[in-house]
């Protein structure tokens, strides 16, 4: 099955999300990569997300006429606590050693 990660950017509908994936694709004639862009309906069955939140689409039956996807939270690598909306990991940035 399909899955792809991105960020939700609206949450007004009820039971529904929008979810912007980005990914790069090069350019066909400068053969540089460019950050391309789409948005994809996606089903909240329990309206969790909120503007902002990063998602992982999953890829299932189809549920109305643009809805394909099944908006599901990212799962913490490795179990370690971090702060999964911000991507932080809360790692210090300088030590206190003297």
């Amino acid at each position: 099955m399909k899955s792809m990660q991105g960020k939700v950017v609206c949450a007004t509908n009820d039971k529904t999300v929008s979810v912007e994936v980005v990914r790069l694709a090069p350019h066909p004639k400068y053969k540089r990569r460019v950050r391309k862009k789409k948005k994809f309906q996606a089903h909240d069955p329990d309206n969790q997300f909120q503007v902002g939140d990063i998602v992982q689409l999953e890829k299932s039956r189809p549920i109305s006429k643009t809805k394909t996807f099944i908006a599901v939270p990212i799962p913490s690598k490795n179990g370690k606590p971090g702060n999964e909306e911000t991507g932080e990991l809360g790692i210090p940035l300088e030590s206190n050693q003297p």
